[in-house]
């Protein structure tokens, strides 16, 4: 054993021990035992490896949302991926660790270990990636050899990222209103207009204008967010105006850009709510406005003309109580939508669940109140709920649908029968019961007189079957599955019939048989 190592061998524990073994100590080692009466022996292969320090690789696969480069991570913003790294070595390592930026210190739990094919491997999941996710992870693994401790690790960069996109972002305010890439200002008030780039990493953004009117500026709000914004003093500085936000950022070294449709700018002369009305929207509303059936939903739509769009609240009481105070309705029971469009606001309102679930009177008045910052008008709705209309019109549907269900059952039951006629091979007229004089197809027809000097019949050899050795299989027909029992040597007397579909003839020869034919 010299050069493989320090050889100890205990004879009476029967155990070798080799010290400071080598690489080339390697290959089959026998053990023998022996008496007077024999002898066995046993072998064992034995590789010897060199010990391997621990080492750890980053090994996170590209998938659609993510690119991997060396121990760089581009991840889209909002992808679900596994960062992965995995430790090896000889003896394989006997853990591993990922260190997580201080910002994302939650996703460190969901660090998974697995210790296969000598290599220990470490999933860190990482759920809907945001920007708070960027930075660098470190991921170490470590194992034992003759007792030291060795330990290996690499750092992963990991970047979120996400092309650019630009969309409007004016606002609502008490004197401006939007609708899409529309902007209306009030006469006589300021009026700012924006647009806003969003993007990983964060976009730089433009303006392509009509007009100079108006002040300029750059908002950054976060590190992914760029806002441009036009302020106008009023009307008499730029009555209208237009212009286009543009925006773009690099990932990856390549260039992205997105533009918004352009945006127009208008001032309207202020006006206060004014020719308010409130319309009911129900089904009896074509024959009498102010009906409302207590078995349909209650809906009444509030119209208003004004600039800037008007803000609705509705009340309503009973007209029969002795208290003449309005209520305000409960979100539990209705629901409200408002439409804007530029000088007109429109809300509608609705029961949840039908009328008669709510009132549980005959009269009652609705109030719609519309209001801006230049005032507020309020107009009154009559309401009559009622039930014999509901009902009429219930009725007549309920009749309706009865009267196609039973001519519909009718048909299949007709249909059932006629298949079930057919199915079962019933060709008499007695066969069909009460449906007899309908089906005309499966009547039986007419018998003529019989000839007895003329065959009844007309025999036809379909085929000639031996079956064995003095049978012979002939199947024969005449009328409609009857054949004779027996042939006969003379047409003159007629032959019996029943019904049967084949028939076997016993015979030592065929001459017989072909007397028939």
């Amino acid at each position: 054993m010299a050069n493989r190592g320090n050889l100890n061998l205990d004879n009476a524990n029967n155990v070798l021990t080799i010290e400071n073994i080598q690489k080339n100590a390697s290959g089959v080692f026998q053990c023998i035992v022996y008496n007077e009466a024999g002898m066995v022996s046993a072998y064992r292969t034995v590789i010897i490896r060199e010990s391997q320090p621990a080492k750890v690789a980053h090994t996170t696969a590209s998938t659609t949302d993510i690119t991997v480069k060396g121990n760089d991570i581009h991840s889209v913003r909002g992808a679900n991926f596994t960062m992965q790294c995995t430790g090896s070595g000889n003896p394989t390592p006997s853990d591993i660790t990922i260190d997580v930026p201080d910002s994302t210190s939650a996703i460190a739990s969901s660090l998974v270990k697995v210790n296969k094919e000598g290599k220990y491997i470490g999933n860190l999941l990482i759920d809907k990636v945001t920007e708070q996710y960027a930075g660098v992870y470190k991921c170490c693994s470590h194992n034992f050899i003759k007792g030291m401790k060795e330990t290996a690790c690499v750092n992963i960069s990991l970047a979120v990222e996400e092309k650019v996109s630009v969309t409007q972002h004016s606002e609502d305010t008490d004197y401006t209103l939007v609708i899409g890439n529309q902007v209306y200002g009030t006469t006589a008030h300021p009026l700012s207009a924006s647009c806003k780039a969003t993007g990983l990493p964060r976009p730089t953004i433009s303006i392509e204008r009509n007009n100079e009117c108006g002040t300029v500026s750059t908002i950054t709000k976060s590190n992914d967010i760029e806002i441009i914004q036009v302020d106008y003093a009023n009307d008499t500085v730029c009555n209208t105006d237009s212009f286009q936000c543009c925006g773009n950022n690099t990932i990856q070294g390549t260039l992205y850009s997105d533009c918004y449709e352009r945006i127009t700018i208008s001032f309207v002369d202020q006006e206060k709510p004014n020719d308010v009305k409130i319309e009911n929207a129900g089904n009896l509303a074509s024959d009498d406005s102010s009906l409302v059936s207590l078995m349909e939903t209650l809906m009444l739509n509030c119209s208003a003309k004004s600039f800037p769009e008007s803000k609705f609240t509705w009340e309503y009481r009973n007209s029969e109580s002795t208290s003449n105070t309005f209520k305000r309705l409960e979100s539990v029971n209705f629901q409200t939508s408002v439409t804007k469009s530029k000088g007109f606001t429109y809300s509608m309102l609705s029961t949840i669940g039908t009328a008669g679930d709510l009132f549980s009177g005959t009269n009652y008045e609705f109030q719609c109140t519309a209001k801006n910052v230049f005032g507020e008008t309020s107009v009154l709705k009559s309401i009559q709920i009622t039930t014999t209309a509901a009902n009429q019109v219930s009725s007549s549907v309920y009749l309706g649908v009865g009267i196609v269900l039973f001519v519909g059952a009718l048909i299949a039951v007709f249909v059932m029968y006629i298949f079930f006629i057919i199915s079962s091979g019933k060709k008499k007229r007695t066969d069909l019961g009460i449906m007899r004089c309908l089906v005309c197809k499966c009547c039986e027809p007419k018998q003529q007189p019989v000839d007895r000097h003329i065959p009844p019949y007309d025999y036809k050899l379909l085929s000639l079957e031996k079956m064995a050795t003095n049978s012979f299989h002939v199947p024969l027909y005449s009328h409609p599955r009857l054949v004779p029992v027996e042939p006969s040597d003379s047409f003159a007397r007629a032959p019996v019939y029943r019904e049967l579909e084949q028939m076997t003839i016993q015979t030592n020869s065929m001459s017989k048989y072909e007397q028939l034919f």
